[in-house]
């Protein structure tokens, strides 16, 4: 579950004048002092700091719910987040926010029966200047899963309101990092073989998060989301553990279907996406592997326009991963990677290229979202090697470099970066490096986190026509999670 989260990020980059001319006068609305920046940094980390000394450990834990009656449980999450060089076009350079996210769970069990709620309330702060806030920071008071299970043998029904974590969440999962989360509405039916094989399959109709009106969202305005049958999502997933050599095979199909409706006019998608994964999982001493894949046919509409044409679409993508485990203190894991996934090219209009990733979260494979979050599972071709330690107890490391290069030079980075149509920036956008260290205070009840990430200007990013000219992007976060 989700906790609380404290951030801050640092550095000062001088901005191109000849693009910094080009920016509207706008984004002067809230100007900061040159040593801000770091200022605001150094304060986080000071109070992060302090939090580890205010908190003694006591070794308590959360406890196991009882197979039959209630339990509740919740989380609070603060975050505070730093970006200094924004690379999105039409941002100011620097963009700051304090994100707090509080959930709180009910679950009753009785017999075959089990009846589960989930309030959420995810709310952001300081988001007053025109910087990246969106429905991805902000959905005041929402009740993300009400549903109703009915439990016999192997099958379990269930329907209402819930959250879906499928395989490795690339297509279908609950958001950690984003302060908001996906939800649906459906039907969903579970079903466990004898060899710990395990099937789900769903119909839903995923949640559109609100309000969406930027004045709206500053005020952290609470309205109901909404769900209608002009968008759903339906599909089946299939895990196989231990299929080979402890590998575990999973195989997957989903279809999503959108129409003009009550969220207005949209792309009309029609997408089938069907794809596979073998996985092993980490164990000192021993290799371990994560090679996925997927392919996206179907159809979806030029433009919002209702007389737009219709375009064949043919996207994929691609995720590997190997590592190795040492059989050493800390549990060190090294690791390389590479992800790709198709881009558009606007020269042929009657096909469209560009890989769309469902409801999957990108944190883990890409690095902090949040106001951060340049890399996505979309017209992409990265590389990378990651590296985890655990150093201490309860202490956590991780560092990670990838480069990125854009699978269609004349498709745009990530999903609101910079793009060049005439494809003569080039396609290396620049190298995303990020470290994170998390410590847990009181193992499983109180956790602090801090990051920093930067994103190296690459040729792409200097050079495209709507480039913003702020140089690297740097972007650190500190927060604080509470279990209770």
């Amino acid at each position: 579950m989700p906790v609380t989260a404290f951030s801050a990020a640092a550095g000062s980059h001088r901005p191109n004048p000849s693009k910094l001319r080009s920016q509207p006068d706008r984004f002067c609305a809230r100007p900061r002092a040159r040593g801000e920046f770091s200022v605001r940094f150094i304060i986080c980390v000071l109070t992060t700091c302090a939090l580890q000394v205010s908190f003694p450990a006591h070794g308590q834990t959360a406890g196991e719910a009882s197979t039959d009656g209630l339990s509740v449980s919740g989380s609070l999450r603060v975050r505070y987040e730093l970006l200094e060089g924004q690379f999105r076009p039409g941002l100011p350079p620097r963009d700051d926010a304090m994100t707090i996210q509080t959930a709180i769970a009910a679950e009753y069990r009785t017999g075959p029966w089990r009846i589960s709620a989930e309030l959420i309330d995810a709310r952001a702060y300081l988001t007053d200047a025109p910087g990246a806030v969106s429905t991805s920071e902000v959905n005041a008071l929402e009740l993300s899963r009400a549903s109703i299970s009915y439990a016999n043998g192997p099958v379990e029904l269930t329907a209402g309101r819930f959250h879906l974590n499928l395989g490795s969440r690339r297509l279908a999962g609950r958001n950690a990092f984003r302060n908001t989360i996906n939800s649906f509405t459906g039907i969903r039916l579970d079903w466990r073989g004898k060899a710990d094989d395990h099937l789900v399959a769903f119909y839903a109709l995923p949640h559109t998060r609100l309000p969406s009106a930027r004045g709206d969202l500053i005020d952290n305005r609470v309205r109901w989301d909404r769900e209608s049958f002009d968008l759903t999502f339906w599909g089946a997933h299939y895990t196989r553990p231990d299929l080979f050599a402890g590998v575990t095979l999973q195989a997957n199909a989903f279809k999503l279907n959108e129409r003009d409706g009550d969220n207005g006019p949209n792309r009309n998608r029609h997408l089938f996406t069907w794809g596979g994964r073998l996985h092993r999982a980490p164990k000192a001493g021993q290799w371990d592997m994560d090679l996925e894949g997927a392919v996206q046919s179907g159809t979806i509409r030029q433009s919002i326009a209702p007389a737009a044409r219709r375009q064949d679409v043919r996207a994929f993508f691609a995720h590997a991963e190997f590592g190795y485990s040492f059989a050493l203190p800390g549990k060190p894991r090294l690791s390389a990677l590479l992800d790709m996934a198709s881009g558009d090219d606007p020269r042929t209009p009657g096909s469209f290229g560009r890989f769309d990733t469902l409801y999957g979260p990108r944190r883990t494979d890409f690095g902090p979202t949040g106001i951060f979050g340049p890399l996505f599972r979309s017209n992409l071709l990265a590389g990378g090697l990651r590296g985890e330690i655990a150093p201490a107890e309860r202490w956590d490391v991780m560092t990670m470099w990838r480069p990125a290069w854009l699978h269609s030079r004349r498709d745009r980075f990530g999903n609101a970066g910079p793009s060049d149509v005439q494809g003569r920036s080039g396609r290396f956008a620049g190298h995303m490096v990020e470290l994170r260290l998390g410590h847990w205070l009181v193992e499983k009840r109180l956790r602090v986190e801090a990051g920093a990430a930067v994103l190296t200007s690459g040729r792409l990013l200097e050079e495209a026509p709507n480039a913003t000219g702020f140089g690297d992007t740097r972007y650190a976060y500190g927060q604080m999670v509470v279990n209770f």
